[in-house]
């Protein structure tokens, strides 16, 4: 009788659930697995990870008390706690769409959802342990970045018709070096050459990397209407359109997209940062606050949590509270932005917080129509010589334009653009703190007295001037129903055109339809319904 060969691989089983492990234990030592090690939560898991090398871990999502498994999978990946060359099965019972992308993302070897059996196992763990073995000599050229050697390698391994099976692996290989190369055109011709030899989806999302890169946008444009018919390639197309509809300048359609691409992967942090800063440029201040929410509602227990998540969660309430006629929804927006507050306090201590924290308890005041004392904690503040943070300076700059101190705010706008011409930050950005500077200096008061100084302009018959601060007014909160109100008004009751006939047709109607889906105070809509009754000819 033949004794089993045992199997000498070392392999991690990271699951909670002692009937898990214990399953997982008895299906390894079935297929004469040995050299097994066990955790129960990510910090036992990590612990190992630095002090061994793998090759295979089998990661649930389920862990108790702090990170899950796809932030502990996240943290291995970022930090290169394991080597290319170890594997990873990412199982798990739950089977939620969001997670499951969210995963996927993360480019485990293999996904396997629960309960499985242990053929199921069996058949995946052979896959990416002899997948790993077969590809060890190149993974190792990776590791230390020796690409030429790994493309020379990986050509001779394609000569070697035993390895047939490798082929589709191999060649994706071979176009991520390319990649990483920034030989676009080497590149180019090679993803063209695959995708006539078959569609594969890698060729495809590699010819469109290659062609933005090219700045051949209106190609890349074609590539990825068709790749968001397919789902393998949807998320790839939607986080490449924003960032085209961003380079033209249609910010709205950029948000669009990537707010399309965060419903189906809501956990990419990055994909969740891009969203918040295109909603900031568009003003659209409740979908900022989602996704300043969600970001410190991912990131929370894993390696990307810091306290400029919670900063930024503060500063976010805040702005879609100011643009809220609801004052319930601003009394709920103001807890979440001072428990953020207490979050910092709590978690962190550095002592370049203080500031920041002192700022938003100024604009907390601001809102809540304490604007002496908010101007009176400004004044207190430190003048900073040097800007460390482009979100804590613009706070600042904003907060000193709410209270009045304008030209204490001008004098940081111009630290600030002076900072963005030496650093160079990531464009949606740039372009956000080009577009605040430029929209502060056109208005003499802050957010909350704009539409009352235009409504006091209205009062007195100053139409053109009532109708520009309107104007600056609903720029600025275009999603507030009550500022549309008042636009939509004056344009109908002004005894003389304020515009050119076609750009006032556009604005009475885009006001109409904002106010139609809007919920309004009792007294907005009787004056709604009488506007609309008396001047019902002028809107036909």
């Amino acid at each position: 009788m033949e004794t089993a060969v045992k199997r000498d691989e070392r392999i991690l089983i990271i699951d909670e659930q002692s009937l898990s492990q214990s399953y997982l234990r008895y299906a390894l030592e079935q297929l004469h697995y040995q050299n097994i090690s066990y955790a129960d939560r990510a910090q036992t898991a990590l612990t190992l990870c630095r002090q061994n090398s793998y090759d295979l871990i089998i990661c649930a999502y389920n862990l108790p008390k702090g990170k899950d498994g796809y932030q502990l999978f996240d943290e291995l990946k970022s930090t290169g706690c394991q080597k290319i060359s170890c594997g990873l099965i990412f199982i798990s019972a739950d089977t939620d769409p969001a997670l499951v992308h969210s995963v996927l993302e993360l480019q485990p070897d293999e996904f396997l959802a629960k309960p499985f059996v242990i053929r199921d196992l069996q058949q995946r763990i052979e896959r990416v342990l002899k997948r790993k073995q077969q590809l060890r000599p190149v993974y190792d050229l990776l590791e230390h970045f020796a690409y030429d050697k790994a493309l020379a390698l990986i050509d001779q391994q394609l000569s070697q018709a035993e390895l047939h099976k490798l082929f589709p692996l191999l060649l994706k290989l071979k176009g991520d070096i390319l990649l990483q190369q920034h030989d676009y055109s080497t590149a180019l011709a090679f993803f063209q050459a695959m995708l006539h030899i078959q569609p594969f989806s890698w060729a495809r999302i590699g010819k469109v990397r290659c062609l933005i890169q090219q700045q051949q946008e209106r190609q890349a444009f074609a590539e990825l209407q068709q790749m968001l018919a397919r789902s393998e390639t949807r998320l790839f197309a939607l986080d490449c359109l924003s960032e085209l509809e961003f380079r033209q300048q249609h910010y709205q359609q950029a948000q669009q997209h990537i707010l399309a691409a965060a419903d189906i992967a809501p956990r990419n942090l990055l994909r969740q940062q891009k969203l918040l800063q295109l909603s900031r440029l568009n003003h659209d201040y409740e979908m900022q606050y989602r996704a300043a929410r969600d970001m410190v509602k991912f990131a929370r227990h894993s390696i990307h949590e810091h306290a400029g998540l919670y900063l930024n969660l503060a500063r976010a309430s805040i702005d879609f509270a100011l643009s809220s006629e609801d004052s319930e929804q601003q009394a709920r927006l103001s807890r979440q932005a001072n428990m953020s507050l207490n979050t910092v306090q709590r978690q962190f201590s550095q002592p370049d917080l203080m500031q920041p924290q002192q700022v938003l308890q100024a604009r907390l005041l601001y809102l809540q129509d304490h604007k002496e004392k908010a101007r009176q904690l400004l004044t207190e503040l430190t003048s900073e010589e040097q800007i460390t943070s482009l979100e804590d300076a613009l706070d600042k700059a904003k907060a000193l334009h709410e209270v009045g101190l304008t030209e204490a705010s001008k004098t940081l706008f111009v630290k600030i653009s002076q900072y963005c011409r030496q650093q160079q930050p990531e464009p949606v950005l740039q372009t956000y703190l080009a577009q605040e500077q430029q929209e502060r200096a056109a208005m003499a008061h802050g957010p909350r007295e704009l539409n009352n100084n235009a409504v006091h302009l209205y009062q007195h018959g100053n139409w053109q001037e009532a109708f520009s601060a309107f104007m600056l007014a609903w720029q600025v909160m275009p999603k507030n129903a009550g500022i549309a109100l008042n636009l939509w008004q004056t344009l109908l009751t002004s005894p003389r055109p304020l515009c050119p006939a076609e750009q006032q047709q556009q604005l009475l109607q885009q006001c109409q339809q904002l106010i139609d889906n809007s919920k309004l105070k009792t007294e907005q809509l009787q004056r709604y319904q009488q506007l609309k009754q008396k001047y019902l000819s002028k809107l036909a």
